[in-house]
């Protein structure tokens, strides 16, 4: 029964469309912050078009961020330090690639072109190893593991061997040694899932957090992410609301396993991302239309202090 619930939703997520003020409507995906918070990184999907745009927090104007003409361009992330992007290509009638560059856009080189699909880059904090998702040759599409590589090419290792029927974007703790993750296996339901980069060998601690409200049978976990001091891992889940799923964002100590619910009455809401100083998280709701299919997605800003949700505007994607 899990299975269905997640098509479905997943099924969802390529309905949608964001309301951007001026133009007509496409759809935000990928949000990556910048590691001096002054802009975001985002995939804008319009029109089976896929590219990539950078917003500035201070005023939410978009500018295009990467330069190809053809092809789709998805998932950016950038090293900690701030000098490097990385985000996956696909060439058209190639295999999906992972693309680095500086961030002026000089210096591009290409990993995992022997790879079907290769998704959702994550640099290591010393910027010197990228981590990615890459599925298995045909048939087996929906067989993901994380693999990761040296910038300089060297060295490919396949450190998952689960074959994941899903899984998300890796997260790399501050230390550089252990990665977080949400997997979902063809017979296991969705679970948060630890693994030590120094012994990726070891079978992972997976944890299944208790929701408030929330169905006790196949929970729903979304965008597992360290907090930047390692301490905790910020995720969102889906609870039981007034109208169907809440997908709310928690906070949970690692060391202890107290488990905070930081929002309330999201609805359905996904695209979470942690800003680099730990203060500020930023999501995606989404309205939904008189199907119930989920519409107009909006940004937010909450501030983990004081629990407050503010709206953020964007201008100029098209």
């Amino acid at each position: 029964m899990f299975r269905l619930i997640r098509i479905c939703c997943s099924f969802l997520l390529l309905c949608p469309s964001v309301s951007c003020a001026g133009k007509s409507t496409g759809e935000i995906d990928g949000i990556q912050v910048s590691p001096d918070q002054k802009f975001i990184a985002v995939t804008f999907v319009k029109e089976k078009s896929f590219t990539i745009y950078r917003i500035a927090l201070d005023s939410g104007h978009a500018t295009r961020f990467t330069t190809a003409r053809s092809g789709e361009e998805s998932a950016p992330t950038f090293s900690p330090d701030g000098k490097l992007v990385a985000y996956s290509y696909v060439p058209k009638g190639e295999p999906q690639r992972i693309i680095v560059m500086n961030t002026d856009g000089s210096n591009q080189r290409s990993f995992g072109e022997s790879g079907p699909a290769n998704l959702d880059a994550t640099f290591a904090p010393d910027a010197k190893t990228i981590y990615f998702r890459r599925s298995q040759q045909p048939p087996h599409y929906h067989e993901w593991d994380i693999f990761s590589v040296q910038l300089d090419g060297t060295n490919l290792k396949q450190l998952t061997h689960e074959g994941f029927y899903k899984n998300s974007k890796p997260s790399i703790s501050p230390d550089g040694k252990t990665m977080v993750l949400m997997t979902e296996g063809m017979s296991t339901p969705e679970q948060i899932a630890l693994y030590s980069l120094e012994h990726p060998e070891k079978p992972p601690v997976l944890l299944r957090p208790h929701l408030p409200r929330g169905s006790s049978r196949d929970p729903i976990y979304v965008d597992p992410q360290f907090s930047p001091d390692g301490k905790s891992i910020v995720f969102m889940a889906a609870s039981d609301g007034k109208s169907g799923y809440d997908y709310d964002i928690y906070r949970m100590e690692l060391a202890t396993g107290t488990l905070e619910r930081l929002t309330v009455g999201n609805g359905f809401a996904n695209n979470l991302c942690v800003f680099p100083d730990g203060k500020t998280v930023m999501f995606q709701k989404w309205h939904s239309d008189w199907r119930g299919t989920s519409v107009d997605g909006e940004l937010y800003l909450l501030d983990l202090q004081t629990r407050k949700v503010t709206l953020f505007k964007v201008s100029g994607l098209n």
